[in-house]
């Protein structure tokens, strides 16, 4: 039957009738938690994960709730920033046994050599080595651009980008079949992937490439609507065909990840490592990375994009 056939009605109304489908929301959406970091301490939020095991319950309610790749980072007990490999192997083992299908993405950090740059090959290649099997290092985040931190007691940490580093490292991630997910906090990163990776042929399809505004004292996600064409700016950069991700930290999280989940991006980061506030506008601090999880899967399942499966997850990263 023509949907045109017996229209009663004036002609806009007709050609309401007659527009095609818009698509963009028509595709899974893959959620990725990051339960813990090294940015807040419980007297910031007292719901904190520290442990081993309060990062895997976490990570394992979030996965309940829609998320299927776990950022992970590791604590020492009291709280400071400490990376340890067996802790992270105890944490991902706590996940798979209940969790088996999800992917385990360490962050390189978790091997951060002193003296060295964070993101250096050295760093992840100790990381690599440590973990025979590959069940426990699908992926991992690397960031191509250079940003300086300075500690509450005043020390300075600098990471600088360098295409030596960068190709190195990417080249032995690649050859160790683990899925470099790189973390964009500007522009400098988006022009380091192009020029140094994609450009030589280098890197692998599917490019995943993660806009991290508000991360680690980079591109402001405020005051509105600035923060909103910040992420339409760095999409327009982006490489033709990547695979989106966005990794909104900050206070305005909530409201411009929704907007990410709106241009139908690939991949969403939540969790506590980024987030302090769940709402831009109230002082409500978050109780769990699983509550953020459940949030976003809601957003998106009431605008009819589906949650991505572990098994659909795998084949948008080309994991």
């Amino acid at each position: 039957m023509n949907i045109n056939e017996g229209f009663q009605g004036v002609k806009w109304a007709e050609m309401v009738l007659n527009q095609e489908k818009s698509m963009t929301l028509d595709k899974p959406l893959l959620i990725t938690v990051c339960p813990t970091g090294a940015l807040f301490a419980r007297k910031q939020n007292p719901n904190q994960p520290y442990t081993a095991e309060e990062i895997a319950q976490d990570t394992i309610a979030a996965y309940k709730e829609g998320a299927t790749v776990a950022h992970l980072h590791t604590r020492r007990e009291d709280g400071d920033w400490g990376a340890s490999h067996d802790v992270l192997k105890d944490v991902a083992d706590m996940i798979l046994s209940e969790c088996p299908g999800m992917i385990i993405q360490p962050s390189s950090t978790e091997s951060y050599v002193p003296g060295k740059t964070d993101y250096s090959y050295e760093s992840v290649s100790a990381l690599v080595s440590y973990f025979k099997d590959r069940k426990y290092m699908e992926s991992t985040v690397f960031v191509p651009n250079s940003y300086a931190v300075e500690e509450m007691d005043g020390k300075i940490d600098l990471s600088i980008a360098t295409e030596t580093n960068t190709v190195k490292t990417v080249q032995y991630l690649q050859e160790k079949k683990i899925k470099p997910i790189f973390v964009i906090h500007n522009m400098e990163g988006i022009q380091n992937v192009r020029e140094w990776l994609i450009k030589p042929d280098i890197l692998e399809k599917p490019y995943v490439i993660s806009m991290g505004p508000g991360m680690h004292n980079t591109g402001d996600t405020y005051p509105d609507p600035f923060g909103y064409k910040y992420i339409l700016t760095m999409m327009e950069r982006l490489p033709k065909g990547c695979v989106t991700s966005l990794s909104v930290g900050g206070r305005n999280w909530l409201p411009l990840t929704a907007f990410g989940v709106l241009l139908g991006i690939d991949d969403i980061r939540v969790g506590m490592e980024d987030h302090l506030w769940m709402y831009p506008h109230r002082d409500e601090k978050i109780k769990s990375s699983a509550d953020e999880a459940r949030k976003i899967a809601n957003i998106a399942k009431e605008l009819g994009r589906p949650i991505a499966t572990p098994a659909q997850a795998r084949k948008i990263l080309g994991v």
